[in-house]
């Protein structure tokens, strides 16, 4: 019996020894979930110091955003007004808007100052010399407990009279006169030009005052006006011969065929206005231009395999617009031996013809044959082209 139990004993005591070892491993490890989670405390709450900088940020960033917004909506609003109703508007005006719960105050200022002020001088204009509008906006709003402001300046011109040289005199502001002024005239060089893609002219011109009884003037006024507005520049000289060289870039007029501009100039103390009239011609372009596909129709196939030619004479036309005679025309075709260009001729500038002689090697396969023309204005290296395909009988 005593055997038993001391056998039993010792059975019993390996596995208290296990479950104490247990109850040792729980203890060490609920110590250190108490450790990890003072980690993750401590990280979240960094964390959440970081994410409530960034919400602020994001906060001021957007408030910022709505005033430049608001500032410059308002600077747009003026551009659109006409430059008289901008001038009455000179002086400081505030007013308070409300956007998504912040409140903003705007600040405007109006100034009309001398058109050869910089952006941060303003003096009052005299009589009637040229004029710009000086214009700030101001917004002053609060966020995150701070105020904080942006502004917006902008400067606006009178756009119904637009300069195009370095002086500003207005109309009649030149001075001079005479008691013997005797009707000028206006000559232009050259008096006829031709516009580019934007509808420029190719080439600068110079407008020329002959005005005799003339006396003391240092300049003369000259207008004109074309698809972008009213435009002045000052003609100056002596001795009766008052002139200025217009940029190509300052004259615009869209034309297809051709057109007119006409300058005036305004004589000091005189009642003439003498004025010429600058022809402008259009783009060059082609109008209709045909093959006669009969001297194709009747195509032979030649011992020379692959190869075509012509049994008739092919005459060929086009029509073109702002061409003259001495221009150049040419058609493209594609041969037996290659590609191969003729030459066409006109003698009105409008109508261009050409001939294909007969037994001419025309292109080497297929139901059609390919034409290219191209023409070349040589008063201004101006080009087009047409392509035609005729379809073979």
């Amino acid at each position: 019996m005593n055997v038993h139990q001391v056998s039993l004993w010792d059975r019993v005591r390996p596995i208290r020894r296990r479950a104490h070892a247990a109850n040792l491993d729980q203890g060490m490890t609920l110590v250190e979930i108490l450790v990890a989670i003072t980690l993750v405390t401590v990280a979240v709450l960094g964390l959440l110091g970081e994410l409530a900088s960034y919400i602020k940020q994001q906060h001021l960033e957007k408030t910022q955003a709505t005033a430049l917004h608001l500032a410059n909506g308002s600077l747009e609003s003026a551009q659109q007004m006409s430059f008289a109703n901008l001038k009455t508007l000179a002086g400081t005006t505030t007013a308070t808007k409300s956007v998504l719960g912040t409140n903003y105050t705007e600040t405007t200022n109006v100034q009309v100052c001398s058109a050869t002020d910089l952006p941060s001088v303003c003096t009052t204009p005299s009589g009637s010399t040229a004029q710009v509008v000086h214009a700030s906006v101001t917004v002053n709003w609060t966020a995150n407990g701070g105020q904080h402001t942006v502004q917006l300046q902008r400067g606006y011109s009178d756009n119904s009279a637009s300069t195009v040289s370095s002086s500003t005199s207005p109309l009649g502001s030149c001075g001079g006169g005479g008691t013997t002024l005797v009707a000028g005239s206006l000559s232009l060089s050259p008096s006829s030009v031709a516009v580019d893609s934007s509808s420029h002219p190719t080439s600068d011109v110079t407008v020329t005052l002959t005005q005799t009884g003339l006396a003391n003037a240092t300049c003369v006024p000259l207008t004109w006006s074309d698809d972008t507005g009213s435009h002045q520049a000052t003609m100056t000289g002596s001795n009766g011969t008052y002139s200025v060289t217009i940029a190509k870039s300052s004259i615009t007029k869209a034309v297809t065929t051709s057109g007119t501009v006409t300058f005036t100039a305004t004589v000091p103390g005189s009642q003439a206005v003498p004025s010429k009239s600058l022809t402008i011609v259009g783009q060059p372009t082609f109008g209709t231009c045909s093959i006669q596909v009969a001297g194709l129709g009747l195509n032979t196939i030649t011992l020379k395999l692959l190869t075509r030619n012509s049994l008739f004479a092919v005459p060929m036309s086009c029509t073109t617009t702002n061409l003259s005679a001495t221009d150049t025309v040419q058609a493209t075709y594609a041969s037996g031996t290659g590609t191969r260009t003729v030459s066409m001729t006109s003698t009105d500038g409008s109508n261009w013809t050409a001939t294909l002689p007969a037994n001419t090697a025309m292109a080497s396969s297929g139901l059609t044959e390919s034409f290219t023309f191209s023409l070349k204005r040589s008063s201004d290296n101006a080009t087009a082209t047409k392509s035609v395909s005729a379809v073979l009988a």
